[in-house]
């Protein structure tokens, strides 16, 4: 959605919402959370700058943890426009392998290691 820059913010935020009440039914039903928005001025700067690892989780998880729980909790914060997550090792896909049907005959694992590592 574009808006003009005259444009109320207010008013352009209802028209979001409106947007996405209309669309609600049209989206899949295996959403795991309804569509959001927020509303946030992208000049603004940063406020708090955050780094999180661990000794003992994988970075997957750790990325789970601060997308699924840690960023959730900060953009309920009163005053909160925008919470943003950068850095990280996101993958693209996540391949689960059947070890009941596999290997199928005539192929080995690396023939899914192959399939699915990028090229070198």
């Amino acid at each position: 959605m574009q808006f003009d820059l005259g444009r109320d913010i207010d008013a352009a935020e209802q028209d979001v919402q409106a947007a996405i009440n209309a669309a609600s039914n049209l989206l899949p039903t295996s959403l795991p959370a309804p569509p959001t928005y927020s509303k946030s001025n992208p000049a603004d700067s940063p406020i708090l700058t955050l780094s999180i690892s661990s000794d003992t989780l994988p970075l997957d998880q750790v990325d789970d943890v601060a997308d699924s729980i840690l960023a959730q909790k900060i953009a309920q914060v009163a005053g909160v426009g925008l919470v943003t997550i950068n850095g990280g090792q996101k993958p693209a896909v996540r391949v689960q392998v059947d070890p009941r049907r596999w290997p199928a005959p005539g192929s080995a694992w690396t023939t899914c290691e192959r399939f699915w590592s990028p090229p070198t």
